[in-house]
């Protein structure tokens, strides 16, 4: 009998090793797990999961890949010497980077993933930018004082580079975030060079960077180039609910551009990933878009109603397709500030109220640019 459940288990680990990550590997793989865990096998279990962070992460599921790392690290915890932590630094990155996109996480709870995954970094001597940056990302995204944060940038980027470092790919796209976030333009067009050429890529890169570079491309008057950006971007990032930010990036530059037609159509096709995303952040960027979006059809004024194929899961699904533009609106609005306030009453900031507020401006700087 023992034998017959470690064949099938092994059977849906292999077939899960076959596919990209996506929602199919991850179920295949936490179907094993749950195998595993059922009968007692710690060290499979532990395996798995070791694959199921890789899944979940890329697949978009960073909830499922928090609960899997958490697993791995109690083991951890318990006996470094069979499940040695070092193995699994790399996905510990990954996990502490992103633990502060769940609003029921408290500040403090991140706080100590940040002081324990420097710990792990420090017991093998490396590790110090990557912990910096972290921190960075940490403290901007909460929200804290811009003077901390820009200390935390500084240091990130003089920190020197080794074994435990994001690729050359990834930390030149996470430098154009703070350049956007400041209003530079310019600069972050410029850092984004080696990307844009195709001289620095990786999984995800130049996916996010084209999306990032939208807005600053709108501002500088560059709508040609943010058009091409538009069309190469959303082609590599439409069928991996992992870059849900990034398609609300696209929604909003076909918003604002006036292409609100094929702004609803993006807001078809994704709104499902929205629903049920464990990054409440990325469902906050992408509800923020799609609210502006609306607000855009509501002052254009030529109809009342849109006809739209919505997911049955949608809470205010209509089977005849047809939904109110104002009924829309307002549900799309209403769950961006629930996540507002969630996220502003843990951070002790207003952050995020600040981003839902940034439609105002965004409605102001609207400029038609057809792209049919």
């Amino acid at each position: 009998m023992s034998t017959d459940w470690r064949e099938e288990a092994q059977a849906l680990w292999d077939r899960a090793s076959r596919q990209r990550s996506s929602e199919s590997k991850v179920r295949l793989l936490e179907e094993a797990v749950r195998m595993a865990d059922s009968h007692g096998d710690v060290q499979l279990g532990y395996e798995l999961r070791d694959d199921l962070i890789d899944a979940a992460t890329f697949g978009g599921y960073p909830d499922k890949a928090l609960v899997a790392f958490a697993w791995c690290r109690g083991q951890q915890k318990k006996d470094p010497e069979r499940f040695d932590p070092e193995a699994m630094l790399w996905k510990q990155k990954w996990v502490v980077g992103r633990i502060k996109e769940f609003p029921h996480i408290s500040r403090k709870q991140i706080v100590d993933a940040l002081d324990d995954i420097e710990q792990c970094f420090t017991k093998v001597d490396a590790g110090k930018r990557s912990v910096l940056k972290l921190r960075y990302q940490a403290a901007r995204d909460m929200g804290d004082d811009v003077a901390e944060v820009d200390r935390l940038w500084e240091a990130w980027l003089a920190a020197p580079r080794d074994h435990l470092t994001d690729c050359r790919a990834c930390e030149l796209d996470d430098e154009l975030d703070h350049h956007v976030e400041k209003g530079e333009w310019e600069q972050a067009l410029r850092k984004a060079k080696p990307i844009l050429d195709g001289r620095v890529k990786c999984a995800e890169i130049p996916h996010l960077t084209l999306g990032t570079l939208l807005y600053p491309l709108f501002k500088l008057g560059e709508l040609e180039r943010a058009a091409e950006l538009h069309r190469r971007g959303y082609a590599l990032t439409s069928k991996n609910r992992d870059f849900l930010a990034t398609v609300g990036d696209h929604l909003e530059f076909l918003t604002l551009t006036g292409n609100l037609a094929r702004g609803l159509t993006v807001l078809e096709k994704h709104l499902e990933w929205t629903l049920d995303h464990g990054s409440y952040n990325d469902r906050f960027i992408f509800l923020v878009a799609a609210t502006f979006l609306l607000e855009r059809v509501l002052a254009a004024g030529d109809r009342d109603v849109v006809s739209l194929r919505l997911t049955k899961s949608f809470p205010e699904h209509r089977a005849d397709g047809g939904y109110e533009v104002k009924a829309l609106h307002a549900w799309m609005r209403q769950q961006a500030q629930a996540i507002a306030t969630r996220f502003d009453t843990r951070n002790g900031t207003d952050r995020y109220a600040r981003r839902l507020a940034r439609i105002q401006r965004l409605t102001e700087e609207v400029r038609e640019f057809p792209l049919d």
